[in-house]
């Protein structure tokens, strides 16, 4: 984050000094304005959002403490340092009632004007953060905020927007973003809120070149993901904070609408969206797949035609979307020739809506669903009972979470498919294993910085699973409303 500092100070010499200290050796304050008195400044306060006024406390007309007070009263986010030689000392008790942050002597040195610098810095930055926190996620979900706070925290900058989603949609989520926080520091590359749920992403990146806004994605996907496939929606266009709200709007349109299982994309706003015309079953190949369905043994034919069909979804590249309408349409056809299906139409219609959000590609996803339509499960499956597996993943995460664990890593340990894993956390606990995973986690750093408040974060994040000390710290400030950090301070 760079601040913006105005100084004032009617003797030019002075006042070119700080500027080249400023620009010299202050690199995350920024001179956005010069005034040779205290009623230009006052004039240029007017029109221009500042962060820091520095200025000279003796000067002709109205003084540096005079200044303050004014600029105090009207703006009071606005941080003060006020210049002074030694003959004006006692006014030192003036500058501390106008709510003055620091008081320098002359001459000012180098390391003098840097000390002072960086405190504010510390201070700024905490504070921009809260605010950031606040302003951001209301601006992002489109609720009441004071524009006058909007324009003091971005003033007129602009920005590139993308929004990430690892891995397959959550065809249950709304279509609108109704809630969000914000996860990366203040002072990282960008801003990045949560989206829908933990697995969808808001960056805010300040304005860049196009190459140099893709390449910051590319880098920033390469740290994130896990291997696993994606979806970057992006603007091409530079942007005003006012606008991300209409952009996270439609790049959940486009996401619902683009979206393909097993398929990486980088998708640009204001590109046309495909002609996805309503894909269906025709009525005779739903009569051929009920025959194959009520033969004798379907087994065999059934896989074999599920196989065809995913081959051919792959080869069309159909979205996610319209997969889930053609599965519904298939599954309520199957219903009418398999009373047992009818049955229990809802319970399978959810438990197949779970198999979409971590299907790898349509081949696996159509032998999923296969095994919960004729209740097919992998023969290490029948050596327990569905309870005795999830009551076997819980006690083994509850005993390996310190460990790089994942889906993949505990389906194999225990001889099952991620997708069944997937539906013994939905069917027994109503969460994901990655909810249960970071809940379990975050509840044992809770544990460990209550009772050890002097451990060193890193060591907290690496005793709970986190080789990144800096992801453990977003998750952490995610899952509780504050850093690790801030809570160990509370102690």
């Amino acid at each position: 984050m760079i601040y913006r500092v105005l100084l004032v100070d009617d003797e030019m010499p002075a006042l070119r000094y700080t500027q080249s200290i400023i620009e010299k050796y202050a690199p995350f304050f920024e001179v956005c304005g010069t005034c040779a008195s205290s009623e230009k400044a006052l004039e240029y306060l007017q029109d221009h959002a500042v962060d820091l006024l520095i200025t000279d406390i003796n000067m002709h007309g109205i003084n540096g403490i005079e200044l303050s007070k004014q600029v105090h009263d009207a703006n009071p986010h606005i941080h003060i340092i006020i210049i002074s030689g030694y003959a004006e000392f006692e006014y030192a008790q003036g500058a501390i009632q106008a709510s003055v942050d620091e008081y320098i002597l002359k001459p000012v040195s180098v390391s003098q004007m840097r000390t002072v610098l960086n405190r504010l810095k510390e201070k700024l930055d905490t504070e921009f953060t809260l605010q950031l926190s606040k302003i951001l996620p209301a601006l992002a979900c489109n609720d009441n905020i004071n524009q006058n706070d909007v324009d003091l925290l971005f003033g007129a900058s602009k920005y590139r927007f993308a929004l990430i989603r690892f891995g397959n949609l959550n065809l249950r989520l709304q279509d609108k973003l109704l809630s969000t926080s914000l996860t990366q520091p203040s002072y990282a590359e960008c801003y990045t809120l949560r989206g829908r749920d933990d697995d969808e992403q808001i960056l805010v990146f300040n304005e860049q070149s196009l190459e140099a806004f893709l390449t910051s994605i590319s880098v920033y996907m390469s740290q994130r993901s896990s291997g696993g496939t994606w979806t970057v929606v992006y603007t091409s266009a530079i942007q005003t904070i006012g606008h991300l709200y209409t952009f996270i709007n439609q790049s959940l349109l486009r996401l619902k609408a683009q979206v393909s299982i097993g398929r990486h994309q980088m998708l640009a706003l204001g590109s046309p969206l495909p002609n996805n015309e309503q894909e269906q079953f025709t009525a005779s190949e739903l009569r051929q797949l009920s025959y194959l369905a009520t033969s004798g043994k379907p087994s065999k034919q059934v896989k074999d035609h599920f196989l065809s069909v995913a081959s051919d979804w792959e080869k069309t590249k159909l979205t996610q979307t319209q997969a889930w309408v053609m599965v519904r349409q298939m599954v309520r056809s199957l219903s009418a020739t398999i009373p047992s299906l009818d049955a229990r139409m809802d319970d399978t219609l959810n438990e197949i809506q779970d198999l979409f959000q971590y299907a790898s590609s349509y081949g696996d996803l159509l032998m999923n669903i296969y095994s919960v339509l004729f209740n097919e499960t992998a023969p290490q499956d029948r050596k327990m009972s569905t309870s005795e597996l999830y009551d076997f993943a819980i006690h083994y995460i509850d005993e390996h979470y310190s460990e790089p664990l994942s889906m993949q890593s505990v389906s194999e340990e225990m001889g099952i498919s991620k997708t069944y894993l997937s539906r013994l956390f939905r069917n027994y606990s109503d969460t994901t294993f990655n909810t249960y995973l970071t809940r379990r986690r975050m509840e044992v750093a809770m544990q460990l910085l209550n009772s050890r408040p002097n451990l060193l974060l890193r060591d907290v994040a690496a005793f709970v699973g986190y080789e990144d000390a800096s992801y453990f710290s977003r998750v952490f400030h995610q899952y509780y409303g504050m850093t690790a950090s801030v809570f160990t301070a509370r102690k």
